[in-house]
């Protein structure tokens, strides 16, 4: 004899009833058949579900439970084609709507994890962001587009060399304005606002290094498989930059409320203050275009205090922008 299906307990009957309000809303219209399949329950489950719904409501101002303080259904509809579709909902519509701007911010962040190779084949991230659009009170959808740019091709690349455990060959191009090819053991790939980075074990300078993945050309997997790095990998530290004895340590200053925004820099164990209006932290940079890249991303914020020569670059880094900005104008 087969075994019928086991029962389902009130927990099973209180998510079926939490879940098809919003899956009848976001639909418009959905049969019963379709919302059975849809939630794996039988039709009969779904049907007695639909009449607990339209019992259910909150009490209005007189603290009654008149028409429009109770969900409703197209009762015509439900029985001549059994399918579903809300007439009046309670409580929902007053749900918190993110305005445009904070939909358009959220948009621009799942497009640009929809890049990702990890993730460009996942429906549910264009589900999601058709939410978003439909869901921001706005008579007009927002809409946005995020340009990927040309290192998509390296983000794939060095994916497949991360999964596959391979070397990869590049050209590099630092800070500093050299270029050169390298071999790497690709450990970490990750992205840091707009920016990329690659955590990688560097052949040249037998050492782990980070890479910014758009100053890479002609990334290329070798086919030789990687050097046993699994006790780097544990070690790999979430700051993007690890300290080095050659280093330039540069004391900056900024409002103690913005070191969030520049948490990524502060030396590891740095714990910030918390009665002063600003504070100073010396930061390591491997050389100055660092630090003038620092200091131009977050302008306003920070302060370079010492040494001179740091000063000195900054200085000059503004004046050469200044120069470009009178030139375009």
């Amino acid at each position: 004899m087969a075994k019928s299906s086991p029962r389902p307990t009130t927990s099973d009957n209180l998510l079926v009833l939490l879940a098809l309000v919003p899956y009848v809303l976001d639909r418009g219209e959905v049969s019963v058949a379709e919302a059975a399949e849809h939630f794996g329950r039988s039709e009969d489950d779904i049907s007695r579900a639909v009449e607990l719904i339209a019992c259910a409501g909150i009490p209005g101002d007189n603290l009654a439970y008149s028409h429009l303080d109770l969900f409703d259904i197209d009762w015509d509809l439900f029985e001549r084609e059994r399918t579903i579709t809300l007439w009046n909902t309670v409580a929902l519509d007053s749900k918190p709507r993110f305005s445009a701007r904070e939909a358009t911010a959220l948009l621009a962040g799942l497009q640009y994890l929809a890049s990702h190779p990890a993730y460009s084949s996942r429906a549910d991230l264009e589900e999601v962001m058709a939410k978003l659009r439909a869901g921001t009170g706005d008579p007009q959808p927002v809409r946005i587009a995020v340009d990927p740019g040309a290192i998509a091709e390296h983000v794939s690349a060095l994916n497949d060399a991360i999964e596959s455990r391979q070397s990869i060959t590049a050209v590099y191009h630092n800070k500093r304005g050299e270029s050169g090819p390298r071999t790497l053991d690709p450990l970490l790939l990750e992205s840091r606002d707009a920016t990329w980075y690659l955590r990688a074990w560097c052949h040249t300078r037998q050492a782990l290094r980070t890479f910014r993945v758009d100053y890479m050309d002609s990334v290329a997997l070798t086919g030789e498989a990687q050097r046993d790095h699994a006790s780097l990998v544990d070690d790999i530290s979430s700051e993007l930059f690890d300290p080095s004895p050659s280093d330039v340590m540069v004391t900056i200053e900024c409002p103690a409320r913005a070191l969030p925004l520049i948490a990524d820099y502060l030396p590891r164990g740095f714990t910030p203050p918390s009665s002063k209006d600003s504070v100073r932290v010396k930061i390591p940079f491997a050389h100055y275009g660092s630090l003038t890249q620092f200091v131009g991303s977050h302008p306003g914020i920070v302060t370079v205090i010492a040494p001179g020569p740091a000063r000195e670059a900054v200085a000059q880094f503004a004046s050469r922008a200044l120069e470009r900005y009178d030139s375009v104008t």
